[in-house]
């Protein structure tokens, strides 16, 4: 199956969405007259899956702290002690260390092009047309040369002056400027309001939603604001309505020690006038 869909692939064929289901089918063909009897699509296509999921093994094992690779043998080398260590963290990895890997180049001509490596990632202040430097295993970036911009370090952290296009990102500045400034984005006065409104929809919601994680007020609320008699009887009603209202903070209000609670009670008053 491998051997004939590599073949396919070989041709010229875009497979770079998976295999399409003529090719598919060719290969179930070509099993069927091979094995004597019918072997379908939906047998391929799992088989298919089955090894590109070993292809996507191998490609991380390869990128191993100290790995080698053989290219005559097709194998993954380490060092016997390397291996040892590894192989006992991780025993599934064996079959595929150390060991001559089976159907290599059949994997390789199925699948080397199809996995988001981002090896074809684009800078956002790159043209298109214009592919970034990305380190791989061909071609690892040179840390010491001094001619890397750092574009190709595409899992590295954002660089502070990381702009998009549209939003006041400026053109990236020649190799080697020292211009070290800020790039930042415009908003206009429309924007602006839209970010506000936003915000305050949020703020309502995580409100509601804090509101709502307690269905019941505490038993003993009633009694604990009633007791407080150095505030007038409004202020208590008033106090408790809104406990009963907001009834997280009714059980914190219940958690706090005795001067706590009063100093408590007056922040509600003076952070909600209209209570009384």
């Amino acid at each position: 199956m491998m051997r004939c869909l590599a073949e396919i692939a070989a041709k010229g064929v875009k497979t770079d969405k998976g295999f399409k289901e003529i090719h598919i089918g060719q290969a179930a063909k070509a099993l069927t007259k091979l094995v004597g009897y019918d072997v379908t699509t939906t047998q391929v296509t799992n088989h298919l899956r089955k090894w590109k999921i070993r292809y996507q093994r191998i490609k991380k094992l390869r990128l191993l702290s100290g790995a080698l690779w053989d290219d005559d043998q097709k194998m993954i080398v380490l060092e016997d002690q390397h291996y040892l260590g590894h192989t006992q963290d991780t025993p599934k990895d064996a079959e595929f260390l150390n060991t001559p890997l089976v159907n290599y180049e059949y994997m390789e001509a199925c699948f080397a092009n199809k996995l988001a490596t981002g090896k074809f990632a684009m800078g956002s202040n790159e043209p298109l047309g214009k592919p970034i430097e990305v380190e791989s295993l061909e071609k690892p970036i040179d840390l010491e040369g001094g001619e890397t911009n750092g574009e190709g370090f595409v899992q590295g952290e954002i660089p502070i002056n990381f702009g998009v296009q549209g939003l006041g990102a400026t053109t990236p500045s020649p190799s080697g400027s020292t211009n070290n400034k800020k790039r930042k984005r415009v908003l206009s006065d429309e924007d602006t309001v839209q970010v506000n409104n936003m915000s305050d929809a949020l703020r309502d919601v995580a409100g509601a939603i804090n509101n709502t994680c307690h269905t019941e007020t505490h038993p003993d609320l009633c009694k604990t604001v009633m007791d407080l008699t150095n505030f007038d009887m409004d202020e208590r009603l008033a106090v408790l309505d809104y406990l009963t209202e907001h009834k997280g903070k009714g059980l914190n209000f219940m958690k706090m020690e005795a001067d706590v609670r009063e100093a408590s009670f007056k922040r509600i008053i003076a952070k909600n006038p209209d209570l009384v």
